[in-house]
């Protein structure tokens, strides 16, 4: 659980839309690589869990969430989806999905897309590195 003092992701997320060469996209990059973890929805069973990945303008991208909460909210809403509160959830940290950068691209994944229908927030797979030694390294 976020602290009292954790930067707001919606509010900053508001601010780069509304200038989107401003500074608040560095905040909000500096804000998603800081959480401890990120939140993937599994599919598959429960024996071999898979993250969920989805397709987007022809391009699969994996589906990671910035809260328990963001999961839940989004599996509920779904199609067959069963209720927010009975979500599981896999988390990862960064640096971990960061590590599977490789992986995901061999898969054809194209990029990590964050809080689907809210944030919105992109990286290409080819940049999960550089991300990480930019934004989530060094904090």
């Amino acid at each position: 659980m976020p602290g009292p003092d954790a930067p707001n992701l919606d509010e900053l997320a508001a601010a780069v839309r509304a200038d989107p060469a401003g500074p608040a996209l560095v905040h909000l990059w500096q804000a998603v690589y800081g959480l401890g973890n990120w939140w993937l929805l599994p599919t598959g069973t429960v024996a071999d869990p898979r993250p969920l990945v989805g397709v987007v303008g022809e391009q699969r991208f994996l589906l990671a969430f910035t809260s328990e909460t963001r999961v839940a909210t989004f599996a509920g809403a779904r199609e067959g989806g069963d209720t927010a509160a009975g979500t599981a959830a896999m988390a990862i940290s960064p640096a971990d999905l960061t590590g599977l950068a490789d992986t995901l691209a061999r898969g054809g994944v194209a990029g990590v897309l964050f809080d689907q229908g809210v944030l919105d927030l992109v990286v290409p797979i080819a940049g999960l590195q550089s991300m990480w030694a930019r934004f989530g390294a060094a904090a």
